[in-house]
C-alpha cells in the first residue's frame, strides 16, 4: 500500500498522540507559532525524522497549498479484519457497535463518517474493497485524525460479513429511504451492526434484504436525502442518546 501523506497541524498532530507510525515530517520555510513548536517537540520526542523545504516543495509533497506548512509521510493505514471489531466491544465490556458502509465513494464522506463513528464510541467500520474508496490522506484529513483512532475493517464481500455478524448474535440495522419506521423507533439497547448505503445509489438490494430491521431519517422539507456523512451522525448518535 502506498504511504499516506498527511498535512494540516490538527491531523498532523493526531497521527503523532496516536502513535501512527510517522515515518517523516516535512516542514515549510517560514512554519512558526507555538502550535507548530508544540508539533516540532512532539515529532522529537519520537524520535521522527524532519526536514525544512521551500513552500512550493511542500505544495508539491502535499499535492495542496493548504498544509499549514506541514506535512506527515507514514505507511498506509493497516486494516484489521472485522473480528477485532467485536473484541474491542468484548474489551470494553459493552454490546458491540459497529458501522458497516456499503457503497462509500467520496473519500470525504467516508472521513467525516470515520469522525462521526470515532466520536460516537463505535466500535469498528467495515468498508468494501470494491464499491468503496479507500482510507486516503483526504479521508485522513477529513477524519480530524480519527482514522487513527478507530479499527477500520475492509472486507470483499459485504453480505458475507453481514451472515458472519448474524451468527455472532448481532442485529443489521440498515438506514434507508425504503424503511417503514424512523430511526428513532430503533432499538439501540441491543449488539447491532448500523449499515449505511453510498452516495445516490443507497443500500444495495441485496445488502437491504439482509438488514433484519430498516429504518428511515424522517425529512420534512423539499430534498429527499441528507449526505452520508450526516445520516451517519444521526444514526450514530441516536444510539448513544439511547445508550447513554
Amino acid at each position: 500500500m502506498p504511504d499516506l501523506k498527511t498535512y494540516g497541524r490538527h491531523p498532523v498532530k493526531e497521527a503523532l498522540q496516536s502513535g501512527a507510525p510517522v515515518r517523516k515530517i516535512y516542514l515549510a520555510h517560514g512554519s512558526r507559532g507555538p502550535e507548530m513548536m508544540e508539533l516540532i517537540h512532539l515529532a522529537e520526542e519520537k524520535h521522527i525524522p524532519m526536514q525544512t523545504v521551500p513552500r512550493p516543495e511542500l505544495d508539491r509533497l502535499a499535492e495542496t497549498d493548504k498544509h499549514q506548512g506541514i506535512l506527515a509521510v507514514m505507511p498506509g493505514v493497516n486494516y484489521v479484519p472485522w473480528e477485532k471489531l467485536l473484541d474491542r466491544a468484548r474489551e470494553k465490556n459493552e454490546k458491540p457497535a459497529l458501522l458497516l458502509l456499503d457503497g462509500v465513494e467520496d473519500p470525504r464522506n467516508l472521513g467525516a463518517i470515520l469522525r462521526v463513528a470515532d466520536g460516537a464510541g463505535m466500535h469498528g467500520v467495515v468498508i468494501t474493497k470494491r464499491r468503496c474508496v479507500e482510507v486516503t490522506a483526504v479521508a485522513v484529513k477529513t477524519s480530524a485524525g480519527a482514522a487513527f483512532h478507530i479499527p477500520i475493517a475492509q472486507e470483499t464481500n459485504l453480505n458475507v460479513v453481514i451472515e458472519k455478524l448474524k451468527r455472532e448474535n448481532i442485529w443489521i440495522v440498515g438506514c434507508d429511504m425504503a424503511g417503514e419506521k424512523p430511526i428513532f423507533e430503533m432499538d439501540a439497547n441491543m449488539p447491532l451492526a448500523l449499515v449505511l448505503g453510498g452516495e445516490g445509489l443507497g443500500l444495495h438490494q441485496l445488502v437491504r434484504k439482509k438488514c433484519d430491521f430498516l429504518f428511515h431519517i424522517p425529512m420534512r422539507g423539499k430534498v429527499e436525502s441528507l449526505n452520508v456523512s450526516t445520516a451517519a451522525a444521526i444514526v450514530c448518535y441516536e444510539m448513544v442518546r439511547q445508550r447513554m
